[in-house]
């Protein structure tokens, strides 16, 4: 029997009458078309990888499963909502060290002898243990936590974006997004070195930028704020492992007559009139070792594949407006 999130692409598997195409079935592309099949449209996703899940999907090798992606989520009680309404079965979370009082994160400064930071779950207890190793930092560390508190709260700026008139966003954004923008505008090494100047409590506060991915003098206090808040509460990890994700999402997309197809990749959008149409999927090679593409229409094509696959592999180069730069 074949794993639900392995459904290999055969022309015969495609659904008829099809509502969406989603191109790429990373969690973007999963949630999107479970959602949109909560509303009874039926959609088609199709993954190019062996495996659908994108970077919540997992792998064993030796007898160990390894992630790709997810080793931890925080804020799990205001995102469990949202996944429930497209999972099968709620998934459910398991929050990280309870052999070790919560402890979500490890920091270890200096290579000879490293000095040890540990990051327990509950906003209190990431001040309390920062001042037992830092007694005369204790406003410093305070100040740190709310400030990642405060500016991660901008829902409000993120809403706007969706909202019309356009005019409104910005005259909306004017007034009530001030500190968005201006932390936005500074780096996390700025922000923390205005706080403290002790080099070891810098490195332990800016300590978490391997979740972000940059260096904190290149990355915004917005972005490094909202990575420390996430996980200020802990961390969970879904029981079973991150493949369960694309597990319970996929039956909600075929209730409504839907399919993921992993194994084939979409190798252009079809255009015709000026709009999206369907896409071009590469199915192997013929005698003559060419490109063997099939068509498949539907009324809409969401690319959930990144915008510079879509616009540099995906869509015809006429079609893409000149403002548009990559």
């Amino acid at each position: 029997i074949t794993d639900i999130n392995r459904d290999r692409f055969l022309n015969k598997k495609v659904p008829n009458d099809i509502d969406v195409i989603v191109i790429g079935s990373g969690i973007g592309g999963l949630s999107c078309a479970g959602y949109l099949s909560r509303i009874g449209k039926r959609c088609l996703v199709l993954e190019q990888h062996y495996i659908a899940g994108g970077c919540t999907h997992a792998f064993v090798e030796h007898g160990y499963e390894f992630d790709t992606g997810i080793h931890y989520v925080g804020n799990i009680e205001k995102r469990k909502k949202l996944l429930d309404l497209i999972s099968e079965t709620p998934i459910e979370w398991d929050k990280m060290g309870s052999d070790n009082n919560y402890i979500y994160d490890e920091i270890c400064i200096g290579d000879k002898d490293p000095k040890i930071y540990n990051f327990r779950a509950g906003k209190e207890n990431f001040i309390n243990d920062l001042v037992l190793k830092f007694p005369d930092e204790q406003s410093a560390i305070e100040e740190y936590v709310r400030l990642c508190v405060e500016v991660s709260k901008k829902d409000l700026f993120f809403n706007l974006k969706i909202t019309k008139p356009k005019w409104l966003s910005y005259l909306i954004n004017y007034f009530y997004s001030d500190s968005f923008f201006k932390m936005n505008n500074k780096t996390a090494l700025e922000i923390v070195q205005g706080l403290t100047l002790n080099k070891d409590l810098q490195a332990v506060l800016l300590s978490q930028f391997g979740d972000y991915g940059h260096t904190p003098s290149k990355t915004s206090f917005f972005l490094h704020a909202s990575i420390a808040n996430h996980y200020f509460e802990g961390g969970w990890y879904p029981r079973g492992g991150s493949s369960e994700i694309a597990k319970q999402i996929i039956p909600i997309i075929e209730k409504t007559g839907g399919r993921v197809l992993v194994g084939k990749a979409v190798d252009s959008i079809i255009i015709e009139n000026g709009k999206a149409a369907g896409v071009f999927v590469n199915i192997g090679l013929n005698e003559n070792n060419e490109k063997i593409q099939i068509p498949i229409y539907a009324p809409t094509i969401i690319s959930g594949c990144g915008v510079l696959n879509t616009y540099n592999k995906l869509l015809p180069k006429e079609v893409i407006s000149k403002n548009v730069k990559l």
